[in-house]
């Protein structure tokens, strides 16, 4: 490789990876931040966190990655451009293919690689990802008593504290709804304000025993309003006792308080967090699947009527060998004729929610096999998109001769909406079925490749029509 192709490659690597770090920092935050209600109050390791956050990054590379090559080469060619150096090239008699070269060879190994993410990382990635959120969602709260608030995470409880001490280790003002009576005699109580325990104290301390997972609330100066159940206030001509205390201990049993790992082999792998292989196999057994329903059913419904159902194993009955027999209901009695058409009208039925149940059927399987195949067509998308937009900005590059994160930006992000909005699009129209799979995965591709060609041979050939300078001058000059 000659020294002038190290340049090169030199100038687009920090653009780069720049670019792509910045973008997948800013995407992980906003997964973040659509998750931080979960992750608030449970005490998870930051090793926990820091493997979500992974996760989260080899999501949003789909994303991150085509916008950074499309940034790079933007900022790349436009600061070759601008430092003259593009002109230097082109004068010793290099085309702008020769000088995008070495980027391209670039490209292209990163479209293998893109690959190889797109079809073996990402699935598992993703996989990883939505097992490890089911964990953290299903693992409850941590105990954080806010000031004023009503703390319901606990099953069967509602407490609320009016203060605490500066390290928390001391409430006061303490008051607890306990719903446990209710939970325990669910047949004893009208509605759920019925059969609760209300406790209020002034102070209290928590202890809590993570290996037993159990609560403990040491309670001060207090009293315990309780209300009874129908078989205890028979004999009674109070509905409700009052206890007042000195010193009362609370004994809280939580259940599955910490997070836990569950196994991933209980978690069914949807289309979306398959490979191609294992996609390729799914539509084969998918059709086969729905080949055999299709027999099954014909089967049915051909054994189902006599003109129809085959004398032995494989002959079918002509119509023309059936004797006439329209006589046989005009000799019916009245009440026979009413057993047959009752028969007749339960049989059609019969055969309607059969055949309504194979059409559902049916059709639930032609969506899962559309699924599949607009999830086979997304596995080589996104290695074409990384050299389509590597081609368009570097050629928009060379035409605008603009280095740095100005003017480049701007046109990057205007370009990559057009491209995610035409992907994001096509996606949506492709699953549900207004377009075809091949067509609406590939709507982006088939749009934005004839422009990017044109754009890559008017700036190869130096052309005037991307060159605002001509027209400001022209502009000028008419002017």
């Amino acid at each position: 490789m000659t020294k002038l192709s190290w340049v090169v490659l030199k100038s687009f690597i920090g653009p780069f990876i720049l670019n792509f770090t910045v973008w997948m920092i800013l995407l992980d935050m906003q997964s973040l931040w659509l998750y931080i209600d979960d992750l608030m109050g449970k005490g998870l390791e930051w090793t926990v966190i820091m493997e979500l956050m992974f996760y989260f990054s080899a999501n949003w590379v789909p994303m991150a990655l085509p916008l950074s090559i499309l940034l790079a080469s933007i900022m790349t060619l436009g600061r070759l451009g601008e430092n003259n150096e593009l002109v230097a090239m082109k004068a010793a008699g290099m085309s702008l293919f020769k000088i995008m070269k070495p980027l391209a060879l670039l490209m292209i190994l990163v479209a293998v690689g893109a690959f190889y993410f797109t079809n073996n990382l990402w699935p598992r990635a993703n996989f990883k990802l939505r097992v490890l959120i089911t964990d953290i969602q299903n693992t409850k709260a941590g105990i954080i008593f806010k000031d004023g608030i009503f703390y319901d995470d606990i099953e069967g409880y509602n407490i609320r504290v009016g203060s605490k001490s500066e390290d928390g280790g001391t409430l006061y003002d303490i008051l607890i709804y306990d719903y446990t009576g209710l939970k325990a005699n669910p047949g004893n109580a009208k509605d759920p304000r019925d059969l609760k325990r209300v406790i209020s104290a002034k102070s209290g301390t928590i202890l809590q025993n993570k290996k037993q997972n159990i609560l403990e609330l040491n309670l001060q100066t207090g009293f315990i309003f309780q209300e009874m159940s129908k078989n205890e206030i028979k004999n009674s001509k109070m509905p409700y006792s009052r206890y007042y205390f000195d010193h009362a201990s609370l004994t809280i049993q939580l259940e599955s308080f910490d997070f836990e790992r569950s196994d991933e082999d209980q978690y069914e792998k949807e289309e979306y967090l398959m490979t191609l292989k294992q996609i390729n196999q799914k539509l084969d057994s998918t059709d086969l699947n729905l080949q055999i329903k299709q027999k099954t059913w014909f089967d049915f419904y051909k054994n189902s009527f006599n003109v129809t159902r085959g004398k032995g194993d494989t002959n079918l009955i002509a119509l023309g060998d059936i004797p006439p027999s329209f006589g046989y209901y005009d000799y019916l009695s009245d009440g026979d004729k009413k057993l047959n058409l009752g028969d007749a009208i339960d049989k059609l039925e019969s055969k309607k929610q059969n055949t309504d149940k194979f059409i559902q059927i049916k059709r639930i399987m032609d969506e899962y096999k559309l699924n599949l195949i607009v999830k086979r067509h997304e596995k080589f998308t996104l290695s074409y998109a990384v050299i389509m937009l590597f081609f368009l900005g570097a050629s928009l590059g060379a035409v605008i001769k603009k280095g740095g994160f100005g003017v480049p930006v701007l046109i990057a992000v205007g370009l990559f909406l057009v491209y995610f909005l035409l992907t994001r699009g096509g996606q949506e129209m492709a699953t549900a079925g207004t377009l075809s799979p091949f067509l609406g995965m590939w709507l982006s591709a088939i749009i934005l490749t004839p422009i990017t060609l044109w754009i890559f041979f008017k700036a190869n050939k130096d052309s005037k029509i991307f060159d605002f300078d001509f027209y400001t001058k022209l502009f000028k000059r008419k002017k």
